[in-house]
């Protein structure tokens, strides 16, 4: 294969140029070849032509290869410079060496020219690619000078003992000091106390060599006192031995919105009164215990206790009394628990609790006695004394209840039971114990039958973007209809598979059914439709679940950019690097990813920056009573607005009004799910509702 090469030759002999060019020709170069006698010459083909090689005689009649030397310095080129000369002694050749050229070649031995041709070549790209490299440097280090100094956000350089080397003015003015203050200063001497535990973890992984990055929030203390909330993104430099040399850390002020998330939390999750957890959030502590206590096999009794005639204390001593003596009941009933025991205000007069901290039904017996005498003691609100009674109902799990609503439900129960036999008693809930343990029986059986006997059916409803009323999505929703128990609520029947392990062969078939309707709608004109589906934690754990995802595509022959799957936020929550690992395996598929119902779980949107999540589904408990309800509103607008921050998109679900609809489009809610758009339905019905309303042409849901 011939090389390119422009060569720009400097001789007046036309002959000796031949025989130079047939050298070069036979050595595989394909040439390009300008001649020139003269300085004058020389000049105009530099100025015109782009060259990789000059070839000089030493002495011609009006040049020379000092002349021409002179003359490529004079533009500033750096190519590789070759003297050609038939008779040169030692000494005018160390002259021409001195002069610039790089080589020089006897014209009896053109036999080396080839070789000194390729030498000068690659010594030449060298140090071409030394001068680009140095320039980058250069520039590289003066935009970061720039950046550093003229950056709105804090940047830092430390030293791998926690010391700043380097603070810009951002950072000082975040945290009140001068730069001559921070400087050799330890990140640890300005760290909150309760992060400096996460912050020398962090360095000493850096140190070991763990790590090269890091991203995440911490506190600091300021020059004022005050404490600063920061979200950090570290980045270290390190030595060709791998020690580390020195940290990049880029350090933004979060307070506000750390104050806000505390705020938007604190009006969502606990009572104003007396600041107990209202019943959103015991309802996420009671599942979070239910969750450990399958795990460990542990029991769990969840109580509601009622204050008798708390309304003549109102009518009689006025709200403010009333308000007071709630705050000492609170606190006392608090007192009587232990650690592992969650207290909520459900009502103005209910409190519940889930016990976590007892093993038998006598200890919850006791522990029902020392709390309802507890309320027995007189309370001094001002000049007066009031005295309380109240009654309370237990339910145990898993005798009386697998879910908060039930054991709620049957608490409630018991606790009117335990009322109608006067104040300052307490009744375990029995009498549904064996029908629900029969129905439990009757619904598992029933469940292991019906895959079998194609009893299960999925209904899809569908999914609609705001903006222009189009459905764009389906959710496959799994339905029973059962010849002995008539149609079986999911909220019944999923928990149980769940627990039995059923959901792993129900789980594949509902997404390997899913895959195959989406692709049947695909080919029938519905080409960019998605496909929704529910993956169960216990399925997206199992062994070889992606393994089962890859056959379920390829047999249903779906594109996996048209499948999401949407996942619960307590999954997520775990950031196990099982989990992460499977999600970016999904991920790397094209396959989208949601968080189904975020908002009843720990909803921290934080954590969703370290996982591959396109998209977070607004729990229908939040959309249920907007825009009346102002905090579920403020809820739903911080969620939205945190979400496109991470530039997450978000979908609503529960959509019921006009009024629900129209608060989130004006929140740039970009899609929506619920009865306004319409019902979980069979897929017949949803092939018809997709022929009038898909993007291709068909009614938008807003006409």
């Amino acid at each position: 294969m011939t090389k390119p090469l422009n060569l720009l030759l400097a001789e007046d002999c036309e002959d000796d140029a031949l025989l130079l060019i047939r050298a070069l020709r036979h050595g595989g170069y394909r040439l390009t070849v300008e001649r020139v006698e003269t300085a004058e010459a020389m000049r105009a083909a530099l100025a015109t032509g782009k060259w990789d090689l000059i070839i000089s005689d030493y002495s011609m009649p009006r040049f020379s290869a000092l002349a021409a030397l002179e003359v490529a310095r004079e533009n500033g080129l750096d190519l590789p410079f070759i003297v050609l000369s038939g008779n040169i002694g030692e000494e005018t050749a160390v002259e021409a060496m001195r002069a610039g050229a790089h080589d020089y070649v006897m014209k009896g031995n053109l036999a080396r020219l080839l070789p000194a041709i390729e030498r000068e070549l690659r010594e030449a790209e060298e140090r071409r690619r030394r001068r680009r490299a140095e320039l980058e440097l250069r520039n590289s280090e003066k935009l970061f000078r720039s950046i550093f100094q003229n950056a709105v956000t804090g940047m830092a350089t430390c030293s791998p003992d926690g010391r700043f080397l380097k603070v810009n003015p951002a950072l000082c003015e975040m945290l009140g000091y001068s730069e001559n203050e921070l400087f050799g200063v330890s990140v640890l001497d300005i760290t909150h106390p309760t992060d400096i535990e996460l912050t020398e973890r962090l360095f000493a992984e850096a140190m070991g060599g763990q790590t090269r990055s890091h991203d995440y929030e911490k506190r600091y203390i300021r020059r004022d006192g005050e404490t600063l909330w920061a979200h950090v993104s570290t980045s270290w430099h390190y030595n060709e031995d791998g020690t580390p040399s020195y940290s990049v850390a880029l350090i933004s002020n979060i307070t506000p919105h750390h104050q806000a998330k505390q705020k938007i939390r604190q009006l969502a999750y606990f009572d104003g009164l007396t600041g107990l957890p209202n019943r959103q959030l015991f309802l996420e502590h009671c599942n979070s215990s239910l969750t450990q206590a399958r795990r460990n096999r542990s029991p769990l009794g969840v109580c509601i206790i009622d204050i008798d005639r708390f309304k003549g204390v109102n009518d009689t001593y006025g709200y403010e009394s009333g308000d007071a003596l709630l705050k000492t009941v609170s606190q006392r009933l608090s007192d009587c628990m232990s650690r592992e025991d969650v207290l909520a205000r459900l009502g103005s007069d209910e409190f519940a609790a889930v016990i976590a901290s007892v093993g038998s039904q006598d200890e919850f017996s006791v522990l029902a006695q020392k709390m309802l005498h507890c309320l027995t003691e007189p309370i001094q609100i001002g000049e007066q004394k009031l005295y309380c009674s109240g009654g309370m109902g237990i339910a145990l799990f898993p005798v009386d209840g697998v879910d908060a609503e039930a054991l709620l439900k049957n608490a409630a129960t018991a606790m009117h039971q335990a009322k109608q036999h006067g104040s300052n008693n307490f009744r375990f809930f029995s009498k549904g114990m064996n029908r629900m343990a029969w129905e439990r029986i009757e619904i598992e059986t029933g469940l292991r039958r019906a895959l079998d006997l194609q009893q299960l059916a999925l209904h899809y409803q569908p999914q609609v973007d705001l903006k222009t009323g189009h459905i764009i999505g389906m959710e496959a929703l799994l339905r029973w209809e059962s010849p002995e128990l008539g149609r079986v609520s999911p909220m019944r029947f999923i928990p149980l598979a769940e627990e039995t392990g059923l959901i792993l062969p129900i789980g594949n078939w509902v997404l390997e059914s899913a895959c195959r309707q989406a692709k049947a709608w695909h080919r029938a004109g519905f080409p960019s439709l998605r496909m929704a589906v529910n993956i169960s934690a216990r399925q997206f754990k199992q062994a070889g679940f992606i393994d089962r995802l890859d056959a379920i595509i390829q047999r249903s022959g779906i594109n996996p950019e048209l499948l999401e799957m949407e996942l619960t936020e307590s999954l997520i929550m775990e950031k196990s690097d099982e989990t992460l690992m499977t999600l970016v395996d999904i991920k790397s598929r094209g396959i989208k990813l949601a968080i189904d119902d975020f908002g009843t779980g720990y909803s921290m949107l934080s954590y969703l920056k370290h996982f591959p999540i396109d998209r977070i589904k607004v729990d229908r408990s939040f959309v249920r009573d907007i825009p009346e309800n102002t905090d579920d509103a403020a809820i739903t607008e911080a969620i939205i607005a945190m979400a496109h921050s991470l530039k997450i998109e978000v979908i609503a679900e529960g959509i019921e009004t006009r009024e629900q609809l129209a608060f989130l489009k004006d929140r740039a809610c970009e899609e929506g799910q619920g009865y306004y758009f319409g019902r979980p339905v069979p897929v017949e019905t949803a092939a018809e509702i997709l022929a009038q309303q898909y993007p291709r042409g068909g009614s938008s849901l807003f006409d």
